[in-house]
């Protein structure tokens, strides 16, 4: 309770996977943490910053202020702004600490199919690109994909925002139920989906992240909101939606597959409850892993084997406890297992209990109740007082020990909850169906719908409106799930139009004549295909041309066959963007910056080397006429391109031109070679960005505009 009360400390993660990841490093060990331990009082210290030592590489780092401190304290403000710039050009990831711990569990390889169900607001999403793009060749495309859902469009929004910084082609961003994400099965039937295992016949995922909505008293440290609207029938009223969102991740889990199932909850009914029924409904097709020699330097505590069920200020032990009319709230799922062989203790405690009436509800004071601590081995319960009772206590027949709980007292952290599950063979039908929801809410009490909630933290709210649209079955998002397949007439039609109201369709761009002009134009190689890897949103004209992976394009071919059951909201990278210059330029699209990286090591066309100083130059006025460049020859070159789109290269030491666009670490901006001038076509921060990779590398300060 104490360090509860404690401001959460900030963290980040710097993405590996980014061009400046070295500059940032240095940047970090060398002047940052010196800084900051001359600056900060020495109430932190030494520590005031310091890498996370159960995080791979070191990639991720630990303050000792919390981000209120950051904001406010002016001997922090240039580390604060450097952390703001850095994060939105995405180089690194404010994120907390213990969020970032269950992808690392997933033990992601270069080929893995990986779905995040419950995404929003994608940091955990960001984490997983960053492991499948640090395990690629270089100078190719990752053959794994990240398929990332949210429930809400506006959740959705935010997730496509903050993935957005990682520019991937690798990456779909859906908007489903996560219980009812589509299989995009082709067979008929359960008996027919499993009669050839061999082959795939519909979505199948090799990594599973379910890091499902919850009751978040996790999250106390730094929403401090919580302290106020927590209660413990939050947990009892998301047990079922998590549940059936675990219970279908193992249904479109692939055998030998692994799934982390987690939570920002201490609740066991949220967690160990869950993990339980899962194991409990799968019978021998998941088990779970022990995981405790991975990661060894984090801290984190084993599963409980037993816990009681709290429910309107009284305190259960078995379901056969919970008064009848309260039966269908409180499910026997919530419980240790029933099941098998069961252990009982004798406990001694303060809680008054009624022992003649064993089934009605038990005299225990909500103050009292408080004074009861659920630790790793049990109950540990406060026995100064001269009333105590005894009661058996079930524990349950599942190996719950290996489960983890990250607590906030053990690293300085906030609190979660992680399980990881292997699934061993096929589920069967009768399994399959299980997930559904099989017991109905208690009459008369209903979730009420909340207000959209604030995008930047899962609230209680979002939480509890996921439990209403999991009761009532919204009717829409249901008749269009019902119609899992188009006839085959009505595909064409369907290749024009979405199927979602309110969603753009995904198109694959198929104009020979555009595709060739462009080719063309920026001399790509026949080595980069792209041929059936351009897809759009528009039908008519488009404006924007976005790029897929081989993998991603593999699942759009599946969704149409399947009559679009992916209600696709983001896909892919920005490659191409239309223009409407008047400068007869003989192509009608220009190059997104965005899309530089992936396609530049294969352009053998209309690229320029500029000099570090003319580069800056560019960076800096953004407009520059051509015989005003320090490098005259530069200058002359510039003026003899066609008008259009360029690329200007930097030409650092002495690098070759010959071999400089395929090195990874070569920066290169996307410009337009107009009638008389030079113009960068990059966004502000990248802009901004770029600019002080110059400083750092060449001690090119930015000039005053007047200058």
């Amino acid at each position: 309770m104490s360090v509860l009360r404690k401001p959460l400390p900030a963290t980040f993660r710097i993405n590996a996977c980014c061009q400046f990841y070295k500059d940032i490093c240095s940047k970090l060990k060398n002047d940052f943490r010196r800084y900051l331990e001359s600056e900060v009082s020495s109430e932190n210290g030494e520590d005031a910053i310091r890498p996370l030592p159960w995080y791979p590489g070191n990639l991720a780092w630990h303050l000792n202020f919390s981000r209120k401190e950051l904001r406010k304290n002016r001997a922090l403000e240039s580390f604060h702004e450097f952390l703001k710039h850095e994060s939105e050009v995405g180089n690194i990831t404010r994120q907390e600490a213990v969020s970032m711990v269950p992808p690392l569990f997933l033990n992601v390889q270069p080929d893995h199919h990986i779905l995040d169900m419950c995404a929003s607001p994608g940091s955990k999403t960001f984490q997983l690109l960053e492991m499948i793009h640090q395990s690629k060749e270089p100078g190719l495309l990752p053959g794994a994909l990240v398929m990332a859902n949210d429930l809400y469009v506006q959740r959705c929004d935010l997730l496509i925002h903050n993935t957005k910084r990682m520019c991937t082609a690798n990456l779909i961003v859906t908007n489903h139920e996560a219980q009812n994400f589509p299989d995009c099965s082709l067979a008929n039937d359960y008996s027919e989906a499993y009669k050839d295992t061999c082959k795939p016949q519909g979505l199948e995922f090799d990594r599973i992240l379910c890091d499902v909505p919850c009751s978040g008293d996790g999250t106390i440290r730094k929403g401090h909101e919580m302290w106020r609207k927590w209660n413990s029938g939050m947990g009892n009223q998301l047990h079922l939606l998590q549940v059936n969102i675990a219970m279908h991740g193992i249904a479109l889990l692939k055998v030998g597959g692994r799934m982390v199932y987690s939570t920002c909850s201490m609740n066991p009914v949220e967690n160990e409850a869950v993990v339980a029924e899962l194991l409990r409904r799968s019978g021998n097709s998941v088990e779970l892993l022990d995981v405790s020699s991975e990661l060894p330097e984090l801290v984190r505590r084993p599963g409980l084997s037993t816990w009681k069920v709290q429910d309107r200020g009284s305190l259960f032990q078995t379901h056969d406890d919970v008064p009848h009319d309260r039966k269908n709230v409180v499910l026997p799922s919530m419980f240790p297992s029933s099941n098998g062989t069961e252990e009982t203790h004798t406990v001694r405690g303060d809680v008054e209990v009624n022992i003649d009436d064993r089934s009605s509800l038990k005299n225990c004071n909500i103050e009292e109740t408080r004074k009861i601590n659920h630790d790793t081995d049990g109950l540990s319960i406060n026995s100064n007082k001269k009333l105590d009772c005894t009661s058996n206590i079930l524990n349950s027949k599942f190996p719950l020990h290996r489960c983890m709980r990250i607590v906030p007292h053990d690293q300085n952290s906030g609190a979660f909850f992680i399980a990881v599950l292997h699934k061993l063979s096929p589920l069967n039908g009768c399994q399959i169906q299980g997930t559904k929801i099989q017991h109905p809410p208690a009459k008369g009490i209903t979730v009420q719908p909340q207000k959209e909630p604030e995008p930047e933290t899962r609230l209680y709210e979002t939480i509890l409106t996921h439990q209403q649209n999991n009761v009532s079955k919204v009717v829409d998002s249901a008749e269009v799930l019902e119609s899992s397949r188009a006839e085959s007439g009505d595909r064409m039609k369907l290749q024009k139009q979405s199927r979602w109201k309110g969603v753009d369709p995904v198109l694959f761009f198929k104009d020979e004549v555009v595709i060739k002009s462009i080719i063309s134009f920026f001399g790509i190689k026949e080595s980069f295909p792209l041929q059936g890897h351009l897809v759009t949103r528009s039908t008519d004209n488009a404006r924007r041309i976005y790029y897929v992976s081989k993998s991603v394009k593999k699942i759009l071919e599946l969704n149409a066959e399947v009559g679009e059951q992916l209600k696709i909201v983001s896909l892919g990278i920005k490659m191409f963007e239309s223009h409407r210059s008047k400068d007869c330029c003989s192509c009608a699209y220009r190059l997104s910056y965005e899309g530089l990286s992936l396609l530049l090591p294969y352009v053998s066309k209309r690229i320029l080397y500029a000099s570090p100083l003319d580069f800056h130059r560019l960076l800096q006025y953004r407009s520059i006429n051509f015989a005003h460049f320090v490098d005259a020859r530069f200058g002359e070159e510039a003026a003899s391109l066609m008008p259009g789109c360029c690329v200007v290269v930097l030409l650092e030491g002495h690098k070759h031109v010959d071999s400089i666009c395929k090195d990874p670490s070569t920066i290169a901006i996307v410009c337009w070679r107009g009638k008389g001038t030079m113009n960068v076509m990059v966004s502000p921060p990248d802009r901004k960005d770029l600019l002080e990779r110059m400083a750092y590398r060449f001690g090119l300060k930015a000039c005053a505009e007047e200058d």
